[in-house]
């Protein structure tokens, strides 16, 4: 047969010639021809064809076009396999729209595989790889750029070699011609094929490259003779760029060790928050700083989920739309992933994901025993390998989470396909949980599983001590499947339950399950474990509701108990847990100081307990004290003790986060402060209801200090809402503030209303203040007069100090000078800024005014500079003879929209943000709005054409 002839005719005057049969290796033709196979040559052919089970209508066809046929049309070009049919779209790059983001960065990443043997773009689903490498071919010089786009029928390799060969004819217009001769002869490939594609690569145009886009769609089929062409690729003369879902099994390894390998990922793919804002903005849509990263964050910077949000915002006028953007239950996200991933999945990796989404972390040890296939280590790998949205989450990539988007559609698909099967899982995952230890997550998933006996049981035997050891803020419990008979005569049963929920701040459920305790019959003997426990447990829930006086009554019981019946386990932790903090906000610095002795020397406490929990209280209490500087070196070794542990997250950490907060607004640095008071506030909402209604004071002094008045007084309002149903003596700090809020505003009324709800030391301060403001320097020496320095802690003390200073300057005496000298001194010692210059605007002003007189020294330079600052903004205040209705901010607009059709929770749900802000904010809305309630506020809002 390799003698066997042909008959050609060439363009322009027909010459005859006998050209024997292609030999293997490349052959140049100069000539264009175009040639009809002979008899002899078609029935060679066929019998091919024949061989390889290629009967039909295929066994002696024409040839494909350059640039590819349209879909349905035979061509007969000369040397393409068969014949093939191929839409002319496969050898065009992508349309690129009107919303291209130029990624700069990565264009010249593949502008940097022009040296190499091979580039590989490699990514998820709708992660932008077609269009990145379209936008790298319009900006390429033209006639230099060939592309094939992969589909399912390109896992057949003759199909796809013979389009591989057609792609670069339009550069190229006798390119493969030898290749393609060989490729229909043998029916198959071949080393001879791969050396002529070879060939006729080194001969492209310089700067050549070939683009094949979705090679996962055929890499089964081709990978190895692709492996074998990228050997003998001349990376000097084209690159050769291959796109696709997976990495293409090409020995990359050897060609990264040898530098001949250029790499775009999925981690580069991903956009940043400033491209995912670029990216919105093509769209025409716009939206806020807070809202763009609240985007970012929930997309994860995947491409093809910030597109379909920005076609959602597009147009739309409710800011509260940013938020349901990328709503799963909204279906758009859903649908995409079903059907661009799930759907082209084998099926044991699309069971296997939804198998695998009831865990939180996925390691090949937990996939395994949840979805019962001993090769889950090989689909976790594959998995990942895949780029199907799992994310790792440490350095060895043994343990991974799934992208939040995605875990919540296959959560989703899961419980909608297949709500028996999703209890089974849980029960798996319950049980393979305890079986490591670790109980606490093992009880949650008995309790999805509908397995709540298992689940108390276990929360019995560990509930102190997983609280003392693990820093992972467990999901709250579902008690929806606790039947109240499993607890019946079952104290300890009861107790843990208690525990567990007072622990993790549910002191209105655990508060009920104590009480059902405390009417259990037969009576708990009085100096029992148990009575000693349930005293703990009442001692912790008082705390928790801001009644320090019954906490520090009920934990002193609870320690009387312990010593008298000699108990030594880890439940001795919680009075010490308790006191600290009780003891700290009653202002009793001593007894802190003691609590802290005690705890120490107690041998069965864990080092997180000590090193993060004691010494953070600790550093709070010096911080409510004055002790500025010893505060802010003890709050900052217990954070870098946490961070070193893992529990920077527990509810250990809000004392030391509080009193950095703390340190941070006292230099002024309010970007600091608010970060920090804000972490404090995520830890300790929904966990410590004390602490929540503390860290929103706290914030409230934040916006104060920014000019943010009515904002701060919301907060207050949200905080006082915290310990809604408590005794009004818990609430007085809450009293104090908005007394000096509303001061600030210019009102004396309320402030000396407030004033009378105080402490004593408290109360003359502030009535000081409220005579000061009204010119009556003479009733604010009265009121500091009664008070005793020996009586007040060092911070009250200082304040004091600051008060007489700012009257006799105000009386014009003639010692003003010296009391101001000794409280700048005061300040020097303590590292005091904020306060110096914001308790007495008198103060401030003579700081000001005499400010040339100061000697050069950097700390009194920057108490000079912040009395300049405060002073120059105390000068733009508004008046207090009435302040015009301030505009309602984004974010008070988003809750707006929502409030006509939504919860308070629901509207936290929509917005991701916390149940508090949105209670801050609403109370914010109805003081500018001027209304005092939802329904007034709607209507308000309505003939403002805000709704």
């Amino acid at each position: 047969m390799a003698g066997a002839a042909a008959s050609y005719s060439f363009e322009g005057d027909p010459l005859p010639v006998a050209i024997r049969m292609p030999s293997r290796g490349y052959r140049e033709r100069t000539p264009r021809l175009t040639r009809s196979p002979s008899p002899g040559l078609c029935l060679c052919r066929h019998l091919r064809y024949a061989v390889n089970g290629h009967l039909g209508p295929r066994a002696c066809g024409g040839w494909g076009a350059a640039g590819g046929a349209v879909v349905q049309q035979e061509t007969t070009r000369p040397g393409t396999a068969r014949s093939l049919r191929f839409a002319l779209t496969k050898f065009r790059p992508t349309t690129l729209p009107a919303t291209l983001l130029t990624r700069s960065a990565l264009l010249g990443r593949l502008e940097e595989g022009a040296s190499k043997r091979l580039t590989v773009v490699v990514g998820s689903a709708g992660a932008g790889k077609s269009v990145l490498l379209s936008s790298w071919a319009a900006r390429r010089q033209a006639g230099v750029t060939s592309w094939l786009s992969c589909d399912e029928a390109d896992a057949d390799p003759v199909r796809f070699w013979a389009g591989f060969i057609e792609a670069p004819r339009g550069v190229a217009p006798g390119f493969g011609a030898d290749a393609a001769e060989l490729l229909a002869m043998d029916g198959a490939m071949s080393a001879d094929v791969t050396a002529s594609i070879a060939n006729d690569a080194a001969r492209l145009p310089a700067g050549s490259a070939i683009v094949v886009d979705d090679f996962h769609a055929a890499a089964a089929g081709v990978a190895r003779n692709m492996a074998d062409l990228v050997e003998r690729w001349p990376a000097q003369t084209a690159q050769l760029v291959l796109a696709g879902r997976v990495d293409p099994p090409l020995r990359l390894h050897r060609l990264r060790l040898s530098g001949e390998l250029c790499e775009v990922r999925d981690r580069d793919l991903y956009l940043s928050l400033a491209e995912s804002g670029a990216l919105l903005a093509n769209f025409g849509v716009q939206v806020a700083a807070a809202d763009l990263a609240l985007l970012h964050e929930r997309s994860e910077g995947w491409v093809a989920a910030l597109q379909m949000a920005a076609l959602t915002l597009r147009g739309a006028r409710d800011p509260a739309q940013a938020a349901r953007a990328l709503d799963v239950s909204g279906h758009a996200i859903a649908e995409y992933f079903i059907g661009e991933v799930m759907e082209q999945q084998p099926p044991e990796v699309a069971r296997f994901m939804l198998d695998a989404s009831v865990l939180d972390e996925l390691t090949a040890e937990s996939c395994a025993a949840v979805t019962g296939r001993p090769d889950a280590a090989a689909l976790l790998r594959s998995i990942e390998a895949a780029n199907l949205f799992v994310v790792a989450l440490d350095d060895d990539r043994t343990i991974y989470r799934y992208h939040h988007l995605v875990r919540q559609v296959l959560r989703a698909e899961l419980h909608a396909t297949d709500p028996a099967r999703e209890v089974a899982l849980q029960l798996r995952a319950a049980e393979w949980l305890e079986s490591g230890g670790d109980t606490r997550q093992a009880a949650r998933h008995f309790l999805a599983a509908r397995r709540p006996d298992r689940a108390l049981a276990l929360l019995q035997e560990r509930v102190i001590t997983d609280f003392l050891h693990d820093p992972v803020v467990p999901v709250a419990l579902d008690l929806g499947t606790v039947d109240p008979s499993l607890l019946a005569g079952a104290p300890d049963r009861l107790l843990a339950l208690a525990a567990d929920l007072l622990l993790w701040g549910d002191w209105v459920r655990g508060g009920e399950y104590l009480d059902l305790l405390e009417r259990t019959q037969p009576e708990i003997p009085p100096d029992s474990k148990m009575a000693a426990r349930l005293a703990a447990l009442r001692s912790g829930r008082h705390a928790l509701t801001g009644e320090m006086d019954q906490a520090v009554r009920q934990g002193l019981a609870a320690r009387g108990i312990e010593q008298r019946a000699l108990l030594r386990d880890e439940w001795n932790a919680m009075v010490p847990l308790t006191l600290l903090r009780a003891y700290t906000w009653l202002e009793d610095f001593e007894a802190v100081d003691g609590e802290v002795t005690a705890a120490l020397a107690l041998p069965s406490l864990t080092e997180p307990f000590k090193l993060v929990l004691v010494r953070g209280a600790q550093a709070l209490a010096w911080f409510g004290a004055g002790r500025i500087a010893e505060a802010t070196d003890a709050a900052s070794a217990a954070d870098a003790d946490a961070r070193r542990l893992g529990f920077e997250q527990h509810p250990f950490a809000v004392d030391y986060t509080r009193a950095l907060a703390g340190a941070a607004l006292e230099r002024r640095d309010f970007d600091a402060a608010e970060r920090l008071t804000e972490r404090a506030l995520s830890i300790s909402e929904h966990y410590r209801p004390n602490f929540e209604y503390l860290a929103l004071l706290d914030r409230a002094e934040i916006w104060a200090a920014r000019g943010q008045i009515r904002q701060a007084l919301a907060s207050v309002e949200a905080a006082r809402a915290v310990l809604a149903g408590t005794t009004p003596s818990h609430l007085t700090r809450a009293d104090e503030l908005e007394a000096l809020l509303r001061l600030a505003l210019g009102d004396l009324r309320i402030p000396a209303e407030l004033a009378s709800r105080l402490p004593a030391a408290r109360c003359g301060l502030l009535l000081a203040r409220v005579a000061l403001a009204a010119a009556d320097s003479n009733a604010a020496l009265a009121h500091l007069d009664g008070l005793s320095p020996g009586d007040l802690t060092p911070r009250a003390a200082l304040t004091r100090q600051i008060l007489l200073a700012a009257a006799a300057i105000q009386r014009g005496d003639p010692r003003a000078a010296g009391l101001v000298g000794s409280v700048l001194e005061a300040a020097r010692h303590q590292g005091y800024l904020h306060t110096i210059v914001t308790t007495a605007p008198e103060v401030t002003r003579y700081l000001v005014e005499h400010s040339a007189q100061v000697q050069p020294e950097p700390f009194l330079e920057r108490i000079i500079a912040a009395a300049m600052e405060v002073r120059a903004a105390q000068t733009s205040a508004p008046s207090s003879n009435g302040l015009a209705a301030e505009p309602l901010t984004a974010a008070e607009l988003r809750v707006l929209k929502l409030l006509p059709t939504t919860t308070y929770l629901q509207i936290a749900a929509t917005l991701y943000i916390s149940h508090n802000t949105v209670k801050t904010h609403i109370r914010s809305i109805f003081q500018k709005l001027g209304v005092s309630s939802r329904a007034q506020a709607i209507e308000r809002a309505v003939d403002l054409h805000l709704l």
